[in-house]
């Protein structure tokens, strides 16, 4: 459970980044200057240059999350510009906290599209993730598309696109791997897997366990998720993938604390505590064909089920079964001509999803059901001359439908929404494998969900039916940089979102506003020759407005202004690492203080240290053995995550404390 420390001001951060410019988070295996990325192909197994990719993106391969020491998915994305995170139900897990990117927050909902294996993760009724379903150990690698990334993938992405993809295989006939985590709090994890392949035959099996008491009372947890996945690679040119997840959770939530109840002690529950047990099961089925003269496809059948039910003091979250089942249709053309290479991506996806609410007795009924059908279709065409120029031209078409038969809000008829979302873009590779300069414009689209027209109460309910989709102008331009042994990007973004919806406590419902960010990202990473040293740094800032209506000026609540990583890793001796990593949040608004008329949340900082130690190895029949330990918080920072106000004063107002220094320490091992 990594957790992060102190303000400082801006100026002090931009220096501080320019001190390690020449270092890293993790250390750079050998490889491309450039990486490649499957978002822009949508076919599992083909992947696109990111030199021909007119945005910032970062990809955290499996190598990556295993040198990072990471125990959450939270963490391994902890060292990307852009990223924030946020504790909003008081859980103090970081493997449930809220992941956000650009500044774009919204109460506990991720308003980046969210995708495992190319399956949506977004719940239906409220956009929220359940992350602790995906297992970190399991994930050979995570894209972030950061801007308007909606194209290729569907509604949803106004920060962009978080894209998983799980371990399938592996190159040898057996492979295995396992690990054990133990740590503070009643912190346990185990590990292990299986995976390989025979032609025409491969396959895997993983399993993790997670156990943790918790730092706050009543707020335990419980996990397990199986992965299993074959493939058959039926023919030249078809191949056939199947991929299963099961994941059983219960997970204790202590509910916010306010400012006099953290102060007089940080560790207790509020009245109004109790916990969530989920059930999802995931399977899917991608067919792909080709490539043949250039022409490769991909249909892709998809079933998800997620069960929740609460057992606590206000029954606030009913029994749910959210249902969603697909069908996914991409292809890839490819032709090259003198100078000319291009790149065309199609696809059709068709989706139906279900969320029926009430009592678990199936005899009962439902309290309320909300059935959405809907279907999108893209095309998006790059453009490459001379292996210099990349033009980047897209556009995709949403429709859904709703029918909604809701007792909370008491409602009952149909929705429709539809929105196009074009693409724009421009690469040139200034000199080859060492500097791109790209710009893009795009307009990301996004439906109201099941949760945008709820509230507390019902007495204002009805006027949320009155919601507006929200669609966005993301206009970004950057510079990728890579030499030798170093790395480094900067991004200038400026986004407009007309009626972005958000919770306005003044009138007590959602409420649609015109907002906008301006940002920059800057990251670099690296090592030494000698690669015995090793850092990184990346910095955040984001000016958040309202744009017109009556809090036009006012910052947006809930989105930093400053977010700061900076780790700097030494190897004293071979096979061990020292690495230090801290991280700042500075200058937020409380959230829900849309009049801005209350002081900030507090500003916070958190160092973390881990030592990794690989075992000698004693001929290439010895497995791969790795120790760890980590310190996180050491300088135990008292900090929240997630603070907010009721937009008057603090009274009532929750914020969820976090841990004070905690101590975990693994080993894993790999056949």
């Amino acid at each position: 459970m990594v957790r992060r420390v102190i303000g400082l001001p801006a100026g002090v951060a931009v220096a501080a980044l320019a001190a390690v410019a020449p270092l890293s988070a993790q250390p750079i295996p050998e490889r491309p200057s450039t990486e490649e990325i499957s978002a822009s192909r949508r076919i599992p197994g083909l992947r696109l240059d990111a030199s021909r990719v007119p945005a910032n993106v970062t990809v955290i391969t499996a190598e990556d999350i295993r040198r990072s020491g990471a125990s959450t998915i939270q963490e391994a994305l902890a060292h990307a510009e852009g990223v924030t995170f946020s504790d909003q139900q008081g859980f103090g897990l970081g493997s449930d906290s809220t992941v956000n990117l650009r500044g774009i927050v919204n109460s506990s909902r991720t308003n980046a599209l969210v995708l495992v294996d190319g399956i949506r993760q977004n719940r239906i009724t409220g956009d929220d993730v359940h992350w602790q379903a995906i297992p970190l150990d399991d994930i050979e690698r995570i894209e972030v598309l950061r801007g308007g990334g909606g194209v290729s993938y569907g509604e949803g992405a106004l920060g962009g696109v978080i894209n998983i993809l799980m371990k399938h295989d592996a190159p040898r006939q057996l492979e295995t791997d396992s690990g054990v985590e133990l740590g503070s709090y009643g912190w346990q994890k185990y590990h292990a897997a299986v995976r390989g392949a025979t032609k025409p035959v491969r396959y895997g099996v993983g399993y993790t366990r997670r156990l943790v008491d918790g730092y706050r009372e009543s707020s335990w947890s419980r996990n397990t998720t199986i992965t299993t996945n074959a493939g058959w690679a039926v023919a030249p040119g078809l191949d056939a993938q199947f991929n299963l997840l099961h994941s059983e959770d219960t997970t204790a939530f202590p509910g916010l604390l306010t400012a006099a109840q953290t102060e007089q002690r940080r560790r207790q529950t509020n009245p109004f505590h109790g916990s969530n047990t989920n059930d999802i099961d995931q399977l899917s089925l991608d067919v792909v064909t080709g490539p043949w003269q250039g022409l490769s496809s991909a249909v892709t059948l998809f079933w998800r089920r997620q069960l929740q039910h609460s057992e606590d003091s206000i029954d606030f979250n009913a029994f749910t079964i959210t249902p969603s089942r697909g069908l996914l249709l991409s292809t890839n053309s490819e032709w090259t001509a003198g100078a000319l290479d291009n790149l065309l991506v199609s696809g059709l996806e068709l989706t139906e999803d279900k969320a029926t609410t009430g009592d678990r007795d199936a005899f009962a009924g439902p309290d309320s059901e909300s059935n959405r059908s809907g279907y999108g279709m893209h095309v998006e065409d790059t453009l490459t001359l001379w292996d210099r120029v990349s033009v980047v031209g897209g556009l995709r078409f949403d429709k859904s439908r709703y029918e909604e038969s809701l007792s909370f809000p008491d409602f009952t008829g149909g929705l429709r929404f539809q929105g196009w979302s074009p693409k724009l873009g421009l690469i040139v590779n200034a000199v080859p494998q060492r500097l791109d300069l790209f710009a893009s414009y795009a307009r990301p689209f996004k439906a109201p969900n099941v949760d945008d027209f709820s509230s507390r109460l019902g007495s204002f309910a009805r006027s949320n039916a009155d919601l507006k989709p929200q669609q966005g102008d993301a206009y970004e331009a950057g510079v990728r940089l890579s030499a030798g042994l170093a790395r480094a990007n900067a991004t200038a973004f400026y986004t407009n979102i007309d009626r972005e919806i958000l919770f306005n406590p003044v009138t007590a419902t959602n409420e649609n506003f015109d907002t906008r960010r301006f940002g920059v990202e800057l990251g670099v990473r690296g090592e030494l020759p000698d690669r015995r040293v090793r850092g990184y740094a990346a910095y955040t800032f984001i000016d958040a407005e309202f744009r017109e209506g009556a809090f036009v000026g006012n910052t947006i609540p809930g989105t930093p202004e400053h977010t700061f990583h900076a780790g700097i890793g030494a190897s004293p001796l071979d096979s061990l690492w020292i690495d230090l990593d801290w991280t700042l949040v500075a200058d937020a608004v409380r959230f829900n203080d849309l009049s801005n008329s209350l002081s900030g949340a507090d500003n916070y900082g958190v160092l973390n240290l881990l030592c990794r130690y690989e075992l000698p190895r004693h001929g290439a029949a010895w497995p791969v053995m790795t120790a760890y330990f980590k310190v996180d918080n050491v300088t135990n920072e008292e900090y929240s995550t997630y603070q907010s106000s009721n937009s008057l004063n603090l009274l009532g107002a929750g914020e969820a404390p976090m841990p004070p220094t905690t101590f975990l320490g693994g080993i894993t091992v790999t056949f």
